[in-house]
């Protein structure tokens, strides 16, 4: 056997440097526009190519992008599409193997660019990712050139190390932009509504990339009502987060403005439909009414609300479900209402909790409903849920839970509220829950309710300085005695304005007796009222 010249020898080491250099671990750091040129300029070293391009596979699996070039900066600019299965570098993502073409006129080439520029010879490669192809690499040369196995070989090895260095740019990049969408896509907390917990988990999916569509959000509503909702878009990656941040921010606006529960859902269905993404999406709203211990539920197409009574027994809500949001602009969805007094414990998931493969969803809600009922702590109930507890194993998918437990309202209500107008709604349900424990009427509970606020509205206005501050407020019943005392920690300006300071009137009116005690600690207000007797 013919001993290879010093000329070979030194081509082949000048290759395997170069080649060395592909396999630069500190190059796939680098941001994805900046890795792709880079490499681009080490395979054309290697082959000694005119030409070199990077083609990589859209969402969807259906085209190659034309992402990065070097001699052929048109294919780029252009933004040049070749379909999978149909030309040159369609026919390498399709059959997933090397493809070489000795004459370009003589060649089925869809990208007219390659022949403008004079391109003679070509080779190209897939990019491999664990055996899924992710993209094309092809070089070129202006002169015929004939590539023989060892350039195939040369080339296929630098895409392989190419792939592992494009996946490791791409999925560091999509950290960033996944933990950003997550982060804008789940509420930084969950709202504080005295007399309610709330508790919620989510968790990414396993899959490469780790995000899909599902969510969960939770806000109050006027008037005390709280708004609780979980969702899924079909579907995952980017695309599918960003349509979840749209469908969240549409149920948010429509809920605000005062919709009905199915008004809401309805009105996301006709949104859904108008943005043209042909995705489909399920999801459970529901609205908790504190005040009179109700939820009101509308299901499109989700898995269903599990409940534990006060006592410990446990269902799935039999809800009137409609179908999944995106199927039809003629989809009607209806509310069903529930009892939901104090101790009793709701919860919501996604079907990525329950969903065993090759098993009916009615044993997987089966296993949740017995987790439920006997869960204690609200939060350790949800993260095992999130965990996996219900499957035997993390789900493959993503996981949204949300809980929400009304608890036992104490004999002696002791609460301490933000010094801010926005608290004051919030304050009446959980009054009327806690007067209707003492068998107080409807009157007198409107009475009491009004004389608090006014109480609470003077610490408000009138007690702080701009800032940040609070107050307190406790509740006390005594042989069918109310007795409220509401106490700040400042000082009350003088009223402002002509007709101002009417509040100590108006609760003298609504209670039998108003004692109002300033000091150097503060103010201090405390009402009463008999239940049966008419205020004074």
């Amino acid at each position: 056997m013919p001993q290879p010249s010093l000329d070979e020898l030194l081509e082949t080491l000048r290759k395997l440097q170069a080649l060395q250099r592909v396999t630069d671990v500190g190059i796939g750091y680098l941001p994805l526009e900046q890795l792709l040129n880079e490499l681009l300029q080490r395979i054309a070293e290697i082959l000694d190519s005119d030409t070199a391009a990077f083609l990589l596979l859209e969402e969807g699996g259906d085209s190659l992008l034309a992402t990065a070039a070097k001699g052929i900066e048109e294919e780029v600019e252009q933004g040049v599409r070749i379909p999978v299965g149909r030309g040159f570098a369609g026919r390498i993502a399709a059959e997933r193997r090397a493809i070489t073409i000795e004459d370009v006129d003589h060649a089925d080439i869809l990208n007219p660019i390659l022949r403008e520029k004079g391109i003679r010879s070509m080779l190209g490669v897939p990019l491999l990712v664990e055996d899924q192809v992710i993209g094309v690499l092809h070089v070129g040369t202006l002169h015929p050139r004939i590539f023989d196995a060892a350039d195939t070989e040369l080339l296929q090895l630098a895409a392989d190390r190419a792939a592992t260095a494009i996946e490791r740019a791409r999925l560091f990049h999509q950290r960033g932009v996944v933990e950003a969408l997550q982060r804008s896509l789940v509420p930084e907390a969950l709202p504080e509504v005295p007399g309610l917990e709330l508790a919620a988990r989510y968790r990414p999916a396993v899959r490469r990339g780790g995000i899909g569509g599902d969510w969960y959000d939770a806000f109050t509503l006027g008037r005390g009502g709280l708004a609780l909702v979980v969702g899924d878009v079909m579907g995952h990656g980017i695309g599918a987060a960003a349509l979840m941040a749209q469908m969240r921010t549409g149920l948010r606006a429509y809920a605000l403005d005062g919709h009905t529960p199915a008004g809401v859902v309805d009105r996301l269905n006709r949104l859904l439909l108008t943005l043209g993404q042909r995705q489909m999406t399920t999801l459970t709203y529901v609205v908790l009414d504190l005040e009179r211990e109700q939820v009101t539920l509308v299901s499109a197409g989700h898995l269903p609300p599990l409940v534990r009574a006060p006592r410990g027994e446990t269902a799935v809500l039999a809800v009137d479900g409609g179908p999944p949001l995106g199927v039809s602009s003629v989809s009607t969805y209806r509310e069903t209402t529930f009892d939901f007094p104090a101790g009793s414990t709701l919860l919501l998931a996604t079907d990525g909790a329950v969903e065993v493969r090759g098993e009916g969803i009615e044993a997987g809600l089966e296993r949740l409903r017995t987790l439920l009922a006997g869960a204690g702590d609200l939060v350790e109930l949800c993260q095992t849920v999130a965990d996996g507890e219900v499957r035997g194993s993390p789900a493959d998918d993503d996981v949204a839970v949300l809980g929400a437990r009304l608890q036992l309202l104490p004999d002696t209500l002791r609460t301490t509220w933000p010094a801010s107008a926005e608290t004051l709604p919030a304050m009446r349900p959980l009054l009327r829950r806690w007067l209707g424990r003492w068998g107080a009427a409807e009157d007198e509970i409107y009475d009491i309710v009004v004389a608090v606020q006014e109480a609470s509205a003077n610490a408000v206005e009138h007690a702080y300085a701009p800032g940040a501050a609070t107050y307190d407020v406790t509740a006390e019943h005594e042989q069918g005695v109310i007795r409220v005392v509401v106490s700040d920690r400042g000082s009350w300006r003088e009223p402002r304005g002509t007709h101002r300071g009417r509040g100590i009137s108006m609760m003298r009116a609504l209670m039998e007796s108003v004692d109002v005690t300033q000091d150097e600690q503060g103010t201090r207000v405390e009402l009463r009222r008999t239940l049966g007797r008419e205020a004074a």
